[in-house]
């Protein structure tokens, strides 16, 4: 359970940057893109915290019920909101190009 949820953390900032963005890009929607690069960005932050504080109670819990428990999803979680992140910036340079192009 707590590792689809965290996938989905994780996933969701990219998600509503591409989703989000590309209805900016439009003018479908009151808020600028930068506006939603802005959320897409402090959302990535914010719920890779959130990830890797469920994974570390989950670990402690683990550690307090096993004894002995391996940490490396810990440093995987934190290589995958990277991963994520660098995603996310690269969606949003390539959407940024697209909106370059509409204007002009």
């Amino acid at each position: 359970m707590f590792g689809i949820l965290l996938f989905i953390l994780i996933f969701f900032p990219l998600f509503f940057q591409i989703v989000w963005g590309r209805k900016a890009i439009a003018a479908s929607i009151k808020l600028k893109f930068w506006a939603i690069c802005g959320i897409s960005l402090m959302l990535q932050v914010l719920f890779s915290m959130i990830a890797f504080a469920i994974l570390s109670d989950d670990f402690q819990q683990g550690l307090l019920q096993n004894g002995n428990r391996c940490g490396m999803a810990l440093v995987g979680i934190i290589v995958i909101s990277l991963f994520f992140t660098f995603l996310l910036l690269v969606a949003m340079l390539v959407q940024f190009f697209i909106k370059r192009s509409y204007e002009r």
